[in-house]
């Protein structure tokens, strides 16, 4: 046998024969210690206070000691009874709390129309408990007399709301709070709670929050009131919301992305914009794609299933998201503000002119697999790779035909049936009255 076998066999023997009289926490000799692997309950008592206040499992082993010291078991004691202190802090502040109000009345009665600040100018001697030992020379401090009246003092200002039961240190306060939420803003909601832990509870709905002011403009959304007007004639619930309206007023971008460059006017909508320049992180399950936010699978999803829940009040068209409808209706507008520098091309969109500079620069980024042609967007990558397939997704709803493009159809219906549409109004149509034979 090696030298090395034989002094892992010393160790061992050693820690074996050792650990019987080392605590397992503090690693000193134990002549009163407690083992902590039985059956017996305490054993299990103290595996479980450690447990719960460390979050700690302690595992047998032959070479770990197994006992645990007196000491450490007084410190263990007292770590576990301020975690039970903690926890049930609310239960014994609600016994607490009703015991102060019932003295405070006790008090009252008494006293009857003496103020408070009275009480701090005791002239007379204070009264002691039957059982006092008058033999004992025992004195009793200012400190002390001034502790036992400052706690007087508390208990009689605890003044407690007969609607929402806030509870208040002052009848001051009281008064201020009553005309303040229950006059003034009409607040006849609960309040639960008291500090730091107070929650002001809706009447309308389960939405509570810390903060009164939150709830005042809470309620505006269920009473309709929009306070803040805006000089294009939009009103708002809250004064930071009107002043982030303002901003779409003004040429000012105060966010500027660090990847790309892209300016923004308001912090979310950087943050909203971040998320393109991150990895796919949902994927859709009917074709696989992977997309960057629950949103965008949203929207995905409703293209799938052909779901257009905005419309175009001008001419019908109807699109998934809220933005194309708002860079739709810029088609409307007779005036195109958005201007190429190079030769003076106008349109309505930042997309279009995006397009439009890639022709300027003879940029074909989509290149076809099949053959040797690529296009400046995807979309004409898409519509052309339909001649090799030789697929026709625009059937003509008055005859048997079939078209590879849209514009072939449109020319077709003018032509053939003598009706003037467009493939989207077909489009929509076909929608409705497949959404009607479903409600059906």
């Amino acid at each position: 046998m090696s030298d090395k076998h034989v002094k892992m066999d010393i160790l061992n023997y050693f820690l074996e024969t050792e650990n019987t009289n080392i605590c397992r926490i503090c690693l000193e000799k134990a002549t009163h210690a407690k083992y902590l692997f039985s059956e017996q309950e305490e054993s299990k008592n103290i595996l479980n206070k450690i447990y719960i206040c460390f979050q700690l499992i302690l595992n047998y082993d032959k070479y770990l000691p197994t006992v645990i010291c007196v000491n450490c078991i007084e410190e263990l004691n007292v770590a576990y009874n301020f975690r039970q202190n903690c926890v049930t802090f609310e239960k014994r502040f609600a016994i607490f709390y009703q015991q102060v109000s019932a003295k405070c009345n006790f008090e009252n009665q008494k006293v009857e129309a003496e103020d408070i600040k009275d009480v701090t100018n005791i002239g007379s001697p204070i009264s002691l408990p039957e059982n006092y030992n008058r033999d004992a020379k025992v004195k009793i401090s200012d400190k002390k007399i001034k502790d036992d009246v400052t706690n007087i003092t508390q208990e009689k200002r605890l003044h407690t709301c007969t609607i929402c039961n806030k509870t208040l240190k002052t009848n001051t306060s009281l008064l201020k709070h009553k005309y303040s939420m229950h006059q003034k803003r009409k607040h006849l909601g609960k309040v639960t709670g008291f500090g730091v832990d107070r929650r002001y509870h809706c009447p309308k709905c389960l939405y509570s929050t810390p903060h009164s002011q939150t709830l005042v403009n809470h309620m505006r959304r269920h009473n309709g009131d929009r306070p803040y007007n805006c000089e294009c004639g939009k009103s708002f619930t809250q004064s930071s919301s009107l002043t982030a309206h303002r901003k779409t007023h003004t040429n000012i971008a105060d966010y500027t992305c660090a990847i790309c460059g892209k300016q923004f006017k308001h912090a979310f909508s950087l943050k909203k914009h971040l998320d393109v320049h991150e990895t796919g992180k949902y994927s859709c399950d009917i074709c696989h794609k992977e997309l960057k936010s629950r949103q965008s699978l949203q929207d995905h999803m409703y293209r799938h299933y052909n779901i257009r829940n905005y419309n175009c009040e001008d001419c019908g068209d109807t699109f998934v998201t809220c933005s194309e409808l708002l860079n739709h209706k810029k088609k409307h507008s007779r005036i195109k503000k958005v201007e190429c520098h190079l030769c003076g091309y106008k349109t309505h969109t930042k997309k279009n002119l995006i397009i439009h500079l890639k022709r300027h620069a003879g940029d074909k980024s989509y290149k076809c697999d099949n053959c040797h042609m690529s296009f400046f967007t995807n979309g004409d990558l898409q519509r052309h790779k339909r001649v090799h397939t030789r697929d026709k997704p625009f059937p003509c709803p008055s005859c048997a035909q079939r078209f590879t493009h849209s514009t072939s159809l449109n020319k077709h219906m003018k032509s053939v049936h003598g009706i003037d549409c467009k493939w989207a109004d077909i489009k929509c149509k076909q929608f409705q009255k497949q959404k009607l034979n479903a409600d059906n």
